[in-house]
């Protein structure tokens, strides 16, 4: 079972308060009791006077009748339980108890002793000392109070009087007061401290509980919730700070942890953005370089075939040329015979052609670099294609990039890659568009970026991966050559070519060229 601290609190303050209010009420009970004994004891003395004073001139007469009466009458009070006149003898001379007088106390009882603890016995005592606490036959609590009749002048005097002149105490008067009325009054204060003692703790368990519930659990509260928020990953919470105490202290403690822990969180998901960036960016680095070095390999294998079926159909194509344009130039050939052999010649020369870029395809041959400048290659193809007639209804925009680093390639065969590309891109737009070649650098530095970017239909994705791929073309027209004869070229220079397509959007080719060292 769950306990709330608010109970928690409330039940330990009553419980404390309700020990200390228990000592409190005995010490104030004890107190009381004291007070009203000593007032007890101030009103039995009081009494005891004014019994002497009554029955002084009956004891001056030495009439025991009128004295007796007199005691007697007095004794009938309701608070008086009874009185007793002793001699010095210790005999009880007069008792409103019957059966008591003439009965004999003895030195040590409770009436004698206060002055006869000691062998000479004392002639006078304090009030306090004169009055005992005893128990009536009735079993109810009384107090006892002992007056001493000293010998007066007066009594000498007298007449009547039999005592000598050196006695001192004549007698002794001994009163006994009922308490009752004392323990009514305790018992009316005691009960009243109770009530009082409950009607603080309820008033006080109430305001504690306010108190408690206002300055301790709300904002105990609203750190658990904040807490809880937080184990949700919600670290954009924070605790309303609503006091100077500890608390509060604790709470702008635990904002800044939260706030230190947001920044750590932001931290660890963008190095896992950045690492997962960085993976992605190196796995496709990767998969270019490995359909690069499979490209490769594919033009090496397919450039070794090409130069050996190149060479072997070179020597028979050179000699059908030969033979075809003897008999083509024959004055004697029937006329009806020429188109024929002008259509061989033609034929002849176009398969002449097809081994000649094979045999360009498979030549490795080292370029011859130098150190220029990229822009100048591009100005001089541009003014070039400008005048083609396929470039008629194409706009060329230049957007070159400022303060680039000169290249280190072979002028010509770039001059041949940007020529092939120019001749792509005028074929992509028939109808015309728009062609811009932009020139930047590379992020890492290390290249100077061509990028030349048309407004055709684009190229299909699964044509796209063939593209650089020998004999591959979509045109009518074409050996499929022109792209892989230029991928050789730029990577001879050290360079990269790379295409980005989307079918109705155009084509962008970018080929990087190493800056010069």
């Amino acid at each position: 079972m769950r306990i709330s601290l608010i109970a928690k609190f409330t039940f330990a303050t009553s419980l404390i308060l309700l020990v200390f209010m228990g000592l409190l009420d005995n010490i104030n009970l004890k107190n009381f009791r004291k007070v009203m004994i000593d007032y007890a004891v101030s009103n039995a003395e009081q009494v005891a006077d004014v019994i002497s004073q009554s029955t002084y001139d009956a004891m001056l007469k030495n009439d025991k009748t009128s004295l007796y009466h007199m005691i007697g009458r007095n004794a009938k009070s309701e608070h008086i339980e009874h009185i007793r006149l002793i001699d010095p003898k210790g005999k009880v001379i007069f008792s409103n108890i019957s059966g008591e007088t003439g009965s004999v106390i003895g030195k040590h009882a409770d009436e004698c002793i206060m002055c006869h603890s000691s062998e000479s016995p004392d002639v006078s005592t304090t009030s306090k000392s004169r009055s005992r606490i005893i128990i009536t036959r009735s079993g109810k609590e009384a107090l006892g109070f002992t007056k001493a009749i000293y010998n007066q002048p007066a009594c000498i005097a007298a007449s009547c009087h039999f005592h000598g002149k050196n006695d001192t105490v004549l007698g002794l008067l001994d009163i006994s007061i009922s308490l009752e009325t004392l323990r009514h009054k305790s018992r009316e204060y005691r009960l009243e401290f109770i009530m009082l003692t409950c009607w603080l703790l309820l008033m006080i368990g109430v305001l504690v509980t306010i108190l408690t519930h206002y300055l301790v659990d709300i904002p105990v509260r609203r750190l658990v919730r904040h807490s809880a928020l937080v184990a949700e990953g919600d670290l954009e919470s924070r605790v309303p700070i609503s006091s100077r105490d500890e608390l509060g202290e604790l709470s702008v403690a635990i904002n800044h942890m939260t706030e230190n822990l947001g920044r750590a969180d932001k931290e660890l998901k963008g190095w896992a953005d950045s690492l997962e960036h960085k993976v992605e960016e190196r796995s496709r680095e990767i998969m270019r370089m490995e359909e690069q070095l499979r490209r490769s390999e594919k033009l090496a294998s397919l450039g070794t075939l090409a130069a050996g079926v190149a060479h072997e159909i070179n020597n028979p194509l050179t000699g059908i040329l030969l033979y075809a344009s003897i008999l083509n130039s024959d004055k004697k050939l029937d006329p009806d015979l020429l188109p024929d052999v002008e259509r061989v010649i033609s034929e002849t020369q176009r398969c002449a052609g097809i081994v000649r870029n094979l045999l360009e395809f498979s030549r490795e041959s080292s370029p011859e670099k130098e150190v220029i400048a990229l822009e100048a290659i591009l100005d001089e193809l541009c003014t070039f294609f400008h005048k083609q007639p396929d470039f008629e209804n194409i706009v060329i925009r230049k957007n070159y990039g400022s303060e680039l680093p000169l290249v280190s390639v072979d002028p010509n065969q770039i001059r041949q890659v940007f020529m092939n590309l120019f001749i792509n891109a005028g074929h992509a737009m028939p109808r015309g568009g728009g062609l811009e070649i932009s020139t930047y650098r590379s992020e890492d530095g290390k290249y100077v970026c061509a990028g030349l970017q048309d407004d055709g239909d684009g190229i299909s994705e699964e044509n796209l991966a063939r593209i650089f791929d020998p004999f591959f073309t979509t045109k009518t027209e074409g050996t499929g050559l022109g792209l892989s004869i230029s991928y050789g070229i730029i990577e001879n220079n050290g360079g990269k070519i790379e295409v980005k397509s989307r079918v109705g959007e155009g084509t962008t080719f970018i080929v990087m060229l190493p800056v010069s060292v």
